[in-house]
């Protein structure tokens, strides 16, 4: 029997223009078992989201070249297939963190840079879980 029935990854889209940051978020998830695409800018990430199969997850900084983070998620919200696209925005600007810019803009979590290993791990875990129905 041959092992190519292998369960498929879960993929996250990292929408990073910082390649440390952007490389730091590759290593943690694809540690902890997530198939990861990244791209560096706005343009980037707008030729993926065309061309790509949906993923679980995107993690989509705020501030990035050629397009804004604001931008490119009304472009995850309209393409087809995307709309269940779960984000989680990425700031360094503690005054767009809160609860009521994050849901406005349409992610479903938000993160502050720095931020640690597990908190990124936890919050893209959590997004991708199954809901479990009501008792």
């Amino acid at each position: 029997m041959q092992s190519g029935a292998a369960e498929k990854r879960p993929l996250v889209l990292v929408i990073e223009d910082d390649d440390q940051i952007a490389l730091f978020i590759r290593h943690v998830l694809e540690r902890s078992g997530y198939e990861v695409r990244v791209a560096a800018d706005g343009k980037e990430a707008e030729a993926l989201i065309g061309h790509m199969e949906p993923p679980s997850v995107v993690t989509l900084d705020i501030d990035l070249p050629h397009m804004s983070g604001d931008e490119l998620m009304l472009r995850i919200k309209t393409a087809p297939g995307w709309e269940r696209v779960r984000v989680i925005m990425v700031t360094a600007t503690p005054k767009t963190a809160d609860s009521t810019w994050a849901v406005k803009t349409g992610a479903r979590a938000y993160l502050v840079k720095p931020f640690k290993p597990e908190e990124l791990v936890e919050t893209v875990g959590r997004l991708i879980a199954p809901k479990k129905p009501a008792a």
